[in-house]
């Protein structure tokens, strides 16, 4: 039978004697309630507390959970959901987030005896902690212009990693909750950190003008073909790398996207799923970017009888002269070149994305179509992360009811004076 007896005012202790055979112990649980909550709720809790307790004795589960610890479960974690069930990017996120900080703070605690306060102040801490980079330093680095630049300043971590850190942590916990380790989850009483929006980066129309017209044909065909499928396709980096041209419909002028590139220092570059569901999608090419895309055709079957056993090939749009895949960020390590040598300086590739979206917005495309383009879950995504352009058209808008006030102030030219 299961003890129950307060302790304190908002304070209760749950026990339960284990059999003869596992020594006659006592495995104990304190739990703790909201001083708001009345003396009967909190009385039927620490009952249903004690129920749950001697159930988990009588499975022998209470006596392995004693000693475990918040680094033991992680374990248990990474192995038994994460591993088999996330991409191997998303594993290593979260691999990073336990090695990094998490488990140094908090990895020695017992699972069963982490508090609120013990992770309100571990959120606390980590956002007064400086950002961890993978660059070298001066001395390392291969170039002399490289050695002679300064390292950067070391920077606080951001509020949206800070964020990142709360939600790893929020997942995993809520893990142990459905597994029974814990009968609730501590982090429900800590405050998720706050982000400020941060406003999407585009280009506008003069702009996205302007870097096509210095995209010439002296840039090389695949630098051609990622920018333009970025800007004019909406395409995410992955998506780009990941292209085939057999992917390409040539009578519909469509593209069919159902893979993304991917990189993760043990795997190196593979090939995944795109980053959702609705990823997978057939995207309709403008004529230019058909035109782009036959001229590579063409240079791969002329590269491929030119080189005969050197081309190494395999159909992939973006690839090196030899036809060779080439790495996950390198369609972005071009654009950071061309960009700042063509005063783009601050534009990253992505942002070739949100301009196409915006100028789609621009042009009153609906935002379930653009969202479809671009691969969104819903179109409720769409609005929240292209607010901007939905503002924009809100102008327009205000600026067509105005033309009927000033329509309406005009002399009625219909009725006859008297």
């Amino acid at each position: 039978m299961a003890s129950i007896e307060q302790r304190g005012p908002n304070t209760w202790r749950v026990g339960v004697r284990t059999s003869v055979a596992d020594g006659r112990k006592w495995i104990r649980r304190t739990l703790s309630f909201p001083a708001h909550m009345p003396l009967t709720a909190q009385r039927a809790r620490a009952e249903l507390a004690a129920a749950q307790l001697q159930l988990e004795v009588a499975e022998g589960r209470a006596v392995q959970q004693r000693s475990l610890t918040v680094r033991d479960f992680a374990e248990i974690w990474m192995t038994e959901h994460v591993n088999p069930t996330c991409s191997a990017t998303t594993a290593k996120t979260y691999r990073f987030f336990l090695d990094s900080r998490i488990l140094p703070a908090l990895g020695d605690i017992p699972l069963q005896k982490l508090t609120p306060m013990q992770l309100t102040h571990f959120v606390n801490e980590i956002r007064e902690d400086a950002a961890r980079t993978t660059a070298l330093e001066p001395e390392q680095r291969k170039r002399k212009s490289d050695r002679d630049r300064e390292a950067a300043a070391p920077r606080k971590l951001s509020d949206r990693t800070v964020r990142h850190y709360y939600d790893c942590i929020n997942y995993m916990l809520n893990k142990a909750v459905q597994w029974q380790y814990l009968t609730a989850n501590p982090l429900d009483r800590v405050d998720r950190p706050k982000v400020k929006k941060k406003q999407v980066k585009f280009l506008d129309d003069r702009q996205a003008v302007q870097l096509l017209r210095c995209l010439s044909r002296e840039e090389s065909l695949p630098f051609r073909c990622a920018v333009l499928l970025a800007l004019l396709c909406g395409l995410r980096l992955g998506e780009v790398g990941a292209l085939e041209l057999s992917d390409v419909d040539w009578e519909e002028c469509t593209i069919d996207i159902h893979r993304a590139l991917k990189y993760t220092p043990d795997k190196g570059n593979y090939v995944g799923d795109p980053k959702s569901d609705a990823g997978r999608r057939t995207v309709d090419l403008p004529a230019g970017m058909m035109a782009l895309l036959e001229e590579t055709r063409k240079y791969h079957e002329e590269a491929a009888a030119f080189l005969g056993d050197r081309w190494r090939g395999c159909g992939r749009i973006i690839c090196a002269w030899d036809g060779t895949p080439v790495h996950h960020d390198t369609p972005s390590k071009w654009f950071r070149k061309f960009a700042d040598a063509n005063g783009f300086t601050g534009v990253r590739f992505h942002d070739l994305r949100h301009t196409h979206a915006t100028l789609l917005f621009a042009s009153n495309i609906d935002a379930v179509a653009v969202a479809s383009r671009l691969g969104h879950e819903d179109a409720s995504t769409t609005l929240r992360v292209y607010a901007h352009a939905i503002r924009r058209r809100d102008l327009e808008s205000a600026a067509a009811m105005q033309r009927l006030l000033d329509a309406a102030a005009l002399p009625d030219t219909d009725t006859p004076e008297p």
